[in-house]
């Protein structure tokens, strides 16, 4: 884990340029990185590498870095913001040689993949929602789009956090019996990311797995 959060911050402070459209990425400018980016590297250093992973909003890909590395070879990330999806692309070619990764949309697309590893992590689609039912329904449409895959990887705002937000209103934060009513016939795991007033907000990142 520690070689490959060398790589990436060697490779961010030589594109200082990128931050200019996601400043968030300047927590890849030093290590140790994030709390869910060091979870998501141990969850997937103990799933087969044949599996094929599903990565929903990958931003400039320094989670998608984590497949690459670990030597995923069947790989579909999506991000609708075309200048994060065009970093994502050049970082994953420039590092890895991986062209056919990052797609510029969102998920599900047309012609969308199944997968046995879905990874949502360090996103949140606010715009797309506007209750808490709507948003809980969103991630579980997600996991279906993915054909019901044997992981999902979900990090989501919790409960704990709760200042006044316009930004991330309260509908979208999720309690661990939210998360259990979504995914009731599923074994799952839960670990604290960011933590109110330390951080921004408070964060939960779930590796759910069908039992």
């Amino acid at each position: 884990m520690e070689e490959l959060e060398e790589l990436l911050k060697k490779y961010n402070l030589d594109h200082l340029e990128d931050l200019i459209v996601s400043p968030w990425s300047e927590q890849y400018c030093v290590t140790p990185f994030p709390k869910y980016w060091q979870i998501t590297y141990q969850i997937m250093s103990k799933i087969p590498s044949n599996k094929r992973v599903v990565e929903i909003g990958c931003g400039q890909g320094d989670v998608t870095a984590i497949f690459c590395q670990l030597g995923f070879s069947r790989v579909s990330s999506y991000e609708k913001a075309p200048l994060l999806a065009v970093n994502a692309k050049r970082r994953l070619n420039d590092l890895f040689g991986r062209e056919d990764i990052v797609s510029f949309g969102e998920y599900p697309a047309i012609c969308h993949t199944e997968c046995d590893v879905l990874v949502l992590v360090n996103c949140v689609y606010d715009e797309l929602a506007d209750s808490k039912v709507g948003y809980k329904k969103i991630l579980k449409d997600y996991y279906k789009h993915a054909g019901n895959p044997q992981y999902f990887i979900m990090e989501v705002i919790d409960n704990s956090y709760t200042i006044e937000d316009e930004v991330f209103p309260k509908y979208l934060r999720l309690s661990h019996m939210d998360v259990e009513e979504m995914f009731p016939n599923c074994q799952i795991q839960s670990w604290q990311t960011y933590k109110y007033p330390q951080n921004k907000k408070s964060k939960t990142l779930y590796l759910i797995e069908k039992k």
